[in-house]
């Protein structure tokens, strides 16, 4: 029992150490791969068996639906329109999944309008999966004069 005990607490300082360069190494490594990992490739996604068949759980971004226009002389500034959260989590068969890049919102009018607007939006159902319905989508649409 002596020699282990004298072996563990034997250059205890070094072995400290060693294991602090150990794990600096592995994190900076890991690092660099995640880096060279395309990003179209980098969506987590889970692959789970459930009553035998296999289902994919992914994260994929909003898009957001726009129908009309505004009113007169005013426009939507495109690149200003901000959902938060910008992402969402789907799930459903592989098949189906591996082909869905994003999730579209419903329908939001900006017919006639003359000023931002800020409102709670749910998104467009697809069929045979499921989309994450705990979180609440909120879209902000800048109208500016043009």
């Amino acid at each position: 029992m002596r020699t282990i005990y004298s072996a563990v607490l034997h250059n205890l300082f070094i072995k400290i150490i060693a294991l602090f360069l150990a794990i600096l190494t592995w994190s900076y490594i890991v690092g660099q791969l995640y880096k060279q990992v395309p990003e179209a490739q980098r969506t987590p996604q889970t692959v789970v068996a459930l009553a035998g068949k296999n289902v994919i759980v992914k994260r994929v971004p909003v898009h957001i639906n726009l129908i009309g226009a505004p009113e007169g002389r005013h426009q939507v500034a495109i690149d200003r329109i901000r959902v938060n959260p910008s992402e969402c989590v789907i799930s459903g068969p592989i098949d189906k999944i591996e082909t869905i890049s994003f999730v579209t919102t419903e329908p939001i009018s900006v017919e006639g309008l003359t000023k931002s607007i800020r409102q709670q939006v749910k998104l467009k159902e697809i069929p045979g999966c499921s989309i994450s319905k705990e979180q609440q989508f909120t879209v902000a649409i800048p109208i500016v004069r043009k």
